[in-house]
This record gives structure tokens, sequence and C-alpha cells, in this order.
């Protein structure tokens, strides 16, 4: 059975997602992939190597005995591609590639590539996803976001240079499809995927629970001090304000897992915001305090006693709530919720079917 590649059109189109929906589906099946992403550009140290994190999230998920290595042979580090520009040397890169995809064969019966990007991510060094898929074998699987036109257009962007490879684009698959236009969406894409010679594998439409985080991701990526409630840092957030105004106005906009940002010198509506959290909870939601000001102790002892996890940010309050814009993580081996939904997804959107199929062919 070929391998298949999962590309994009554009960074955080779902990747990632649809190679784990496709990967617990062919699991149910009994089919026993493997997984493979050749360059990976967010990478850590894992098993004594620099792997990228999207690999180590797969290796953990589901408890791979592959060497952790040939899911992720080449790690983009910092400096990769100023070396590689000035002494172009990419056969070694190729035969790594090569030789984990042939060893990860001997595992499975068939492979998951994901790839880095849209098609041409990775041409500074002579490897794109179009090369890299050339190079293995594989035939691809596009995936785009929502909408009618600007996808369209990226994936005819992309195909040219898959084609240019020689690799075969088995279609696309639509992610993030609001529900509101699921119908018009899919319908208009179908059509328009076919005029431009591909076809329409998946219209996945758009989950709100797919795009909450965990109290404990803010800690970790922009590095706050947590004044309380420690024990609650895998609080779910669901929603996000900024309490500026009077205590008791703000505590109307509180709502169950609600991350509330609160200046630091207006304890106010710091307590309104505990209460009107509490209402729903014990330890419910977030708190993120600015301008990393001294805390009396009466207000200290009131917020340990809360259970809210409470951090704070030297930033100004403005800053820290324009970080929270369009905040994505991704998805850790510990969201078995998110993890379940892909599942899902995958199952009842995706033709599985008609993918498995063309591998065969």
């Amino acid at each position: 059975m070929k391998p298949i590649y999962v590309s994009a059109t554009v960074q955080d189109s779902g990747k990632t997602s649809l190679s784990l929906g496709l990967m617990q589906v062919l699991h149910a099946r009994g089919l026993n992939p493997g997984y493979s992403k050749p360059v990976g550009q967010h990478y850590v140290n894992y098993h004594e190597h620099y792997i990228d994190e999207d690999a180590v999230l797969v290796h953990k998920i589901f408890n791979m005995d592959d060497d952790p290595y040939c899911l992720s042979p080449i790690a983009v580090k910092r400096g990769f591609t100023r070396e590689f520009i000035f002494n172009p040397n990419v056969a070694p890169l190729e035969k790594e590639i090569t030789d984990c995809a042939r060893k990860l064969s001997e595992n499975h019966p068939m492979l998951i590539i994901e790839g880095t990007g849209h098609a041409g991510v990775g041409s500074c060094f002579s490897l794109s996803n179009a090369r890299v898929a050339e190079l293995i074998g594989t035939k691809v699987i596009i995936v785009t976001s929502g909408g009618i036109g600007k996808p369209i257009d990226e994936v005819a962007l992309n195909m040219a240079l898959f084609k240019h490879h020689d690799v075969e684009i088995l279609g696309v698959v639509l992610n993030k499809v609001l529900e509101s236009k699921y119908e018009k969406i899919t319908e208009t894409v179908t059509r328009g995927l076919e005029n431009i010679g591909t076809r329409l594998l998946g219209s996945i439409p758009y989950v709100s629970e797919l795009t909450y985080f965990k109290v404990a991701q803010l800690v970790e990526k922009f590095d706050y001090e947590v004044v309380s409630g420690s024990d609650a840092l895998s609080n779910r957030i669901e929603h996000t304000i900024v309490s500026a105004m009077q205590p008791e106005k703000s505590r109307e906009y509180i709502r169950e897992n609600t991350l509330v940002i609160i200046p630091g010198d207006r304890p106010d509506n710091i307590r309104a915001s505990v209460e009107g959290l509490n209402s729903y909870s014990r330890a419910n939601g977030a708190i993120i305090l600015s301008g990393n000001l001294d805390l009396d102790q009466d207000l200290r002892r009131f917020l340990e006693d809360s259970g809210i996890p409470v951090l704070s940010s030297s930033e100004d309050t403005f800053t820290i709530s324009s970080n929270m814009v369009d905040l994505e993580f991704k998805i850790r081996s510990f969201d078995v919720d998110k993890i379940q939904i892909l599942r899902d997804l995958s199952e009842k959107y995706v033709d599985i079917d008609f993918i498995l199929n063309a591998l065969t062919e």
C-alpha cells in the first residue's frame, strides 16, 4: 500500500489534526499505520534526538515501537538553512529520509507522512514538501481551511508544484468549515475543485472544543508566575474577558471556564471576578493579573482560598489581552478529549474508503 502524504495550503490548516484522526481510524480498522514527519521545524529533545513535536506527540499517543528518530529525521535547527545555502548538498538529507521511510515500512503496512506547511516549504534547502513526497513515493492529500475562493486558489497553486514532481494528488480535505455555511461551502468547493482537476475528500466542520486550552499551557507559553491555584492549572479555558470596568459590570461577562485579565491594582475587580468564577464551581476558570504588582496579604489569602489559578505578568493589560487573540495551542498527548474528537471527525466527514482504495492502486 502506498504511503499517504498530508500537506496543507497554509500553516495551521489542520495537517496534524487530520493525521491524528486518520491514524486512529486506521488503527480501529486493524491496519497499524506508521507515521513520519520527515522535515520538522518545531523540534524538542526526545530520546536523545531532536524530534519534531508533532512526531513526539504521535509516538506517545500510539505508544510506537519505532525509533523516534525515524519519525522525524531532519530537524531544521537554527542556522540550518543558511548553512545549506552556502553548502548545498542535499543527497545525505535525502538518504536519511528514504532510509527512515524504508525502516518504518518494514514495521507497518502503510505510512502517513505529515508535511510542513504548503507544497513549497523547504525549497530553500531542496527539500520542499513536493520533493519529499516524490522521494518517498507517496500520494497526497491537501488540507485547507474552510472558505471558497481563497482555498481553491491556494490548492491550485500547491497542485502545480506537486505535479511538477510527478506526485499524484488524491484530493482535498476542507477543514474548520463554519456550521452556518457548511452546505453552501461544501457544495461550491466540491464543484470548484472538480473544475481545477481534483476532488473533495472531506469537509470537516469547525468544532469550538478544539480551540480550548488549559491554564498550564498559558504558563508554559508565556512564562507567567503562578500566584495561587497551582492544583487547578488543568482548568479548561473557553472564553476570555478583560475586567477594566466597574466590578459589578465586569462580573456580568463572566461565564463558566472564563479567563479574566485584570490590572493588578484593581482589588475590587479581582474580588468580583473570583466570586463570579466560583459561582459556577470552586476553582473554575483562571485570572491573569497585569503589572506584576505586589498584592496585600488579605487579597493574596483570598485568592489562595478560592482555589482559582491566578497568574501574574509584568506586561500591561493590553499586551496580555492581545496575546490571547487567535491563540492556538498544538494538541498534546494529555488532550484525550480533543484526540477523540479528531477521530470522530475523520470517521464521519472524510472519505476513508476512497483513500484506502486509492493507495492500493
